[in-house]
């Protein structure tokens, strides 16, 4: 929090207005896998740069291309994959198993145990695939706490990992082939359908070159902007409050 308000005092408010369960991951009464972003329809948005200013169809065809390409390549990704988990679970895996080297392991019962790291713990619960810090429950795959208590216990580690990181769930899911589209003349549409009229938006175009970028959000424009009175990023030199410096 103390990072946040030296970006901007008002964050914490907000952030304590709209609630802890809809900003924290740990809070969140529903499933969600890592941090929430934007990127995959901006890298989608990236891909079509160029095809997003041809006709409609066009733009259609392109996207239908487009995914047939990445169908293709994962499937062949996953085809050649050996390992039982995909490769990004895999290395997340391995990421927490060197976390958990430093931890001590003591059981509470047959099925919960407690970890230990310097002044922390945590307290798993095999049979229960949970643990104190809300990782193992809401990733579905072993924290390096869970890991700890399976390395101890001689278990086999991919019994507790979701089927959701499996090699053959990712197969699964481009399992499928996207075909091409043969020519229109060829199809076979229902004449309901051939009687709808489409009519263009009823708007006014502007006048001008039409926008291409994207609107910045807040948090893009305060990232690249730099103050003129302190040097640091976030405001600038009207907004500034740093009273040391003039």
């Amino acid at each position: 929090m103390s990072e946040l308000d030296s970006l901007d005092i008002r964050v914490r408010p907000y952030l304590q207005q709209v609630g802890y369960h809809k900003w924290s991951r740990y809070h969140c009464k529903n499933n969600r896998y890592s941090t929430m972003t934007s990127n995959i329809a901006e890298s989608l948005n990236a891909a079509n740069l160029a095809a997003r200013e041809l006709p409609i169809t066009t733009l259609m065809e392109s996207l239908r291309a487009l995914i047939q390409q990445w169908t293709y390549t994962n499937r062949k990704k996953a085809q050649k994959t050996t390992t039982f988990l995909t490769p990004t679970a895999e290395k997340k895996l391995v990421d927490n198993f060197v976390e958990s080297l430093t931890e001590n392991v003591k059981p509470i019962n047959e099925t919960m145990f407690e970890v230990i790291e310097l002044t922390r713990s945590w307290v798993i619960n095999l049979k229960e695939k949970t643990c104190s810090c809300n990782r193992f429950q809401l990733d579905e795959l072993p924290c390096a706490h869970a890991l700890a208590v399976i390395k101890e216990m001689n278990l086999n580690v991919y019994n507790y990992c979701s089927g959701y990181y499996t090699t053959r769930t990712w197969l699964e899911t481009y399992n499928g082939s996207t075909y091409p589209v043969h020519n229109h003349t060829t199809w076979d549409v229902p004449q309901n359908i051939k009687d709808i009229i489409v009519l263009p938006p009823n708007q006014k175009i502007r006048s001008g070159r039409p926008r291409k970028r994207r609107f910045l959000s807040e948090w893009d424009t305060k990232k690249h902007n730099r103050c003129g009175k302190c040097g640091q990023h976030g405001h600038n030199r009207k907004t500034c409050n740093n009273q040391a410096i003039k």
